[in-house]
C-alpha cells in the first residue's frame, strides 16, 4: 500500500518537472527591453541630507575640541608664566598677561598703581636673578621693562593726582625713594653692563621722586602746575604761590599769599621768613645729621628742595644737572 502511494508522487514530480511552466520568450524579451529602457532611479534626497549634516556635525565638534585644547594650554601658560623671570620661554606671556590686566582696568588712578605694581616685580625678580647668578640680558631686560613701567606709572599718577587727588603724590614719592634703596643695594651685585643701566634707572626714580615731591609742596598753591608735561608728567608752577582760602568765613587782615622762595615751596601765610625744609646732598650710605631742623627759619641751600635718600651702599658718582638738591656719590 505504502509503495503505490509512493510510486503515484513519483510519477506527479516527474510530470511537473517535463511541464514548461515559465514564460515563453517573447515574454522574456520584453521583461529584458522594460529592464534595459527603464531611466535610473533618483537619488534619495534624504540620506543625502544625512550625509551632509553628519559631515557639518563633525566639523563643528572637531572644532570644538581644538578650542577647549587651546583655552586649556593659554590657561595653563598664564598660571605657569606666574613665576617666570626675565630670560625665561614664559616671561613673554606673563610680560602679555600684565598688559592685558592693564587694558582691563579702567580706572586711571588703579592703572597708574598697577604700572607701579608691575615696576616692583621687576625689582625683585633682579633679586632672584642676582641669587642665580644669570647672565647680563636677563637683568638688562627687567631694568627696560622697569623703566617703562616706572615712566608710565609716574605720568599717570601724576596727571591723575593733580588734577583729582593730590594725596597721592606722596604716595608715589614714597614708592621711588623706596625702589631706588631696593636698587642702590642690588647694584652691585649686578654685571658690568646691567649695573651702568641700575645707574640711569637709580636716576629715574629719583627724578620720579623729585618730581612727585615739588607737586606735592604747590598742593595748597591755586597753581600746581605750569601746564607743561614731560615723560614723567606734569611740570610744577613757577610762579608766586596763592595759597587757596579754604574757610570762607574767615577774614584775615591781610592777604592769603605768600612770598616766594626760591626753592618753591609754599610758606605759611603771614610769616616773614618761610619755613623751608631743609635741604640735604648725602652720599649713599652716608649717616651725617641735616644741618637744620624742619619747622626753623634758616635760608635756602639751594634753589630747589632736596631728598634725602639713604642708601646702605656706596656707588659711584652720578651727577644730575637737572635735579639740583640730589647727588649719588
Amino acid at each position: 500500500m505504502g509503495n503505490d502511494d509512493l510510486a503515484e508522487d513519483l510519477a506527479i514530480v516527474e510530470l511537473l518537472r517535463r511541464m514548461d511552466v515559465g514564460p515563453d520568450a517573447e515574454a522574456r524579451e520584453r521583461m529584458k527591453q522594460r529592464v534595459l529602457t527603464a531611466p535610473p532611479p533618483e537619488k534619495p534626497l534624504v540620506l543625502s541630507s544625512v550625509r551632509r549634516v553628519g559631515a557639518r556635525a563633525r566639523v563643528a565638534v572637531a572644532a570644538a575640541a581644538v578650542l577647549c585644547l587651546l583655552l586649556s594650554l593659554a590657561g595653563m601658560s598664564v598660571l605657569l608664566s606666574r613665576d617666570a623671570l626675565p630670560g625665561d620661554p614664559l616671561y613673554g606671556i606673563k610680560r602679555t598677561t600684565e598688559s592685558a590686566s592693564l587694558g582691563l582696568t579702567f580706572d586711571e588712578e588703579d592703572r597708574a598703581y598697577k604700572h607701579l605694581e608691575f615696576a616692583t616685580s621687576r625689582v625683585t625678580e633682579m633679586e632672584t636673578l642676582a641669587d642665580r647668578a644669570a647672565d647680563s640680558s636677563a637683568q638688562l631686560t627687567a631694568l627696560a621693562d622697569l623703566d617703562a613701567d616706572a615712566v608710565e606709572g609716574s605720568r599717570q599718577l601724576t596727571t591723575y593726582a593733580t588734577s583729582s587727588d593730590k594725596t597721592a603724590l606722596p604716595a608715589l614719592n614714597e614708592w621711588a625713594l623706596a625702589q631706588y634703596v631696593k636698587l642702590g643695594t642690588l647694584r652691585t651685585r649686578l654685571p658690568d653692563d646691567a649695573r651702568a643701566h641700575a645707574d640711569t634707572t637709580m636716576w629715574l626714580l629719583a627724578s620720579i621722586a623729585q618730581r612727585a615731591h615739588d607737586l606735592a609742596a604747590r598742593a595748597s598753591c591755586n597753581a600746581v602746575t605750569s601746564g607743561l608735561s614731560d615723560t614723567l608728567g606734569p611740570l610744577p608752577a613757577k610762579d608766586e604761590c596763592a595759597s587757596v582760602v579754604t574757610d570762607p568765613s574767615s577774614s584775615p587782615s591781610r592777604p592769603s599769599t605768600v612770598v616766594p622762595t626760591p626753592s618753591g615751596l609754599p610758606a605759611q601765610s603771614g610769616s616773614a621768613q618761610p619755613s623751608v625744609q631743609p635741604t640735604q646732598s648725602l652720599a649713599p650710605g652716608s649717616s651725617s645729621a641735616p644741618a637744620s631742623k624742619p619747622g626753623t627759619t634758616t635760608p635756602p641751600a639751594s634753589s630747589k628742595p632736596g631728598i634725602t635718600i639713604p642708601l646702605p651702599l656706596p656707588l659711584p658718582s652720578i651727577s644730575l644737572p637737572l635735579l639740583p638738591g640730589i647727588s649719588f656719590g
